[in-house]
């Protein structure tokens, strides 16, 4: 019997622990969280909130440590720089442990305090030239082998410490229901983003939607600045729907940060859409439309090809092309009796292979890996 763990796990600036709005990281966290306090000592460090006390034990018996952080910032450079006061917050409060995983840009810098133990940090975006100044932690996660491998190709000098283990999502027991409700529904949710590839989903909807007066389409998530949204796109995709004579099949919705709500939207759709371009490493937003047993329409970008098997549990369309999401669209149309039994395989791979208790138990077998080698 493995002796029990000490376990840190230092969040980023943004978003509030435990989630109480959106944030696939923080999401991904939790979950992974309260897998560990199972049987492990658990302490988080995260940004302050409304409501939140700066230090508490919560009925998980995962211990909160708080400290003043700033919203999301539209421009990632800038707000990864944003970090760096709040990092500074949290690095006198970061207690003595085995494993200290870092959610935070700064970890290269944070990890030199004495006492954490195995230090690990995860990439939570497209890998950038940063990745290389992280070759001095003890192990850095990818939320797929897609990532890892766009990492070694940045720094082959860090590849030794890569490791893909992917990201995870809590299923509810019994499968959700498949059925496709009328209309047929396209639903994406997420950042307005041009990287996001919502221009490609957008155009090849609204070029089938003449034929189909009873199809939707629609975007929910994040539509200002301050919330991470692209404002000068998002007001470019609403003039080409809004002149569009199909455009009232399309409808963009702002950010459902309840998630019981949320996924009551996601239940109610047909097909789950994911057109990005980049920016993904494992998409969390995906993961849960699978727990909900939903089809997928995904990018060929790759960590969906990790997700997604091709006309079994989802249809993979190119990324950023028209023609070709116009083609997926119209496949769907076309092929709407084979959305149930496509949404039930997405439901069981989650299950199989992409659980919050597998991919825990995952993490916590390297963590002692890592900690004999460092020993």
């Amino acid at each position: 019997m493995h002796s029990p763990l000490r376990i840190n796990l230092v969040l980023g600036h943004q978003i509030p622990f435990p989630p109480v709005r959106g944030g696939g990281v923080n999401n991904l966290v939790w979950m992974l969280a309260k897998q560990f306090a199972r049987s492990h000592t658990v302490a988080a460090y995260s940004p302050s909130s409304p409501g939140l006390p700066e230090h508490e034990t919560d009925q998980h018996g995962i211990e909160h440590f708080r400290r003043p952080g700033l919203a999301v910032h539209p421009n990632v450079w800038v707000d990864n720089l944003q970090a760096l006061p709040y990092s500074w917050k949290i690095l006198p409060l970061l207690k003595p442990a085995d494993v200290t995983s870092f959610h935070t840009p700064f970890s290269f810098l944070l990890r030199f305090k004495p006492g954490l133990g195995v230090c690990t940090h995860t990439i939570h975006r497209t890998p950038k030239w940063i990745v290389k100044l992280h070759g001095g932690l003890d192990r850095i996660y990818g939320g797929s082998h897609a990532v890892v491998e766009q990492a070694t190709e940045i720094s082959p000098r860090v590849a030794p410490k890569l490791k893909a283990i992917h990201n995870c999502i809590d299923l509810p027991e019994a499968m959700p229901s498949t059925a496709v409700l009328d209309p047929l529904t396209f639903l994406y949710v997420g950042r307005f983003a041009p990287d996001k590839g919502l221009e490609s989903l957008i155009r090849g909807f609204l070029a089938v939607a003449p034929g189909e007066t009873e199809m939707r389409l629609r975007i929910i998530g994040p539509q200002t600045g301050h919330e991470g949204a692209d404002v000068g796109f998002f007001e470019e995709m609403k003039k080409v729907i809004t002149e569009n004579t199909r455009g009232e099949q399309v409808s963009l919705e702002p950010s459902i940060y309840d998630r019981e709500k949320l996924f009551a939207q996601i239940e109610r759709a047909a097909v789950f859409c994911l057109p990005s371009l980049s920016g993904e490493t494992f998409s969390m937003a995906a993961l849960e439309a699978m727990s909900c047993a939903k089809t997928l329409l995904v990018s060929d970008f790759g960590p969906m090809r990790e997700m997604v098997e091709h006309f079994r549990n989802g249809y993979i369309a190119k990324a950023g092309e028209m023609e070709a999401w116009t083609g997926a669209i119209r496949w769907f149309v076309d092929n709407q009796h084979q959305i149930p039994a496509m949404g039930q395989r997405s439901f069981e791979k989650a299950r199989n292979e992409f659980s919050s208790e597998a991919i825990a138990q995952e993490y916590l077998d390297d963590f002692r890996i890592l900690i004999q080698r460092k020993g």
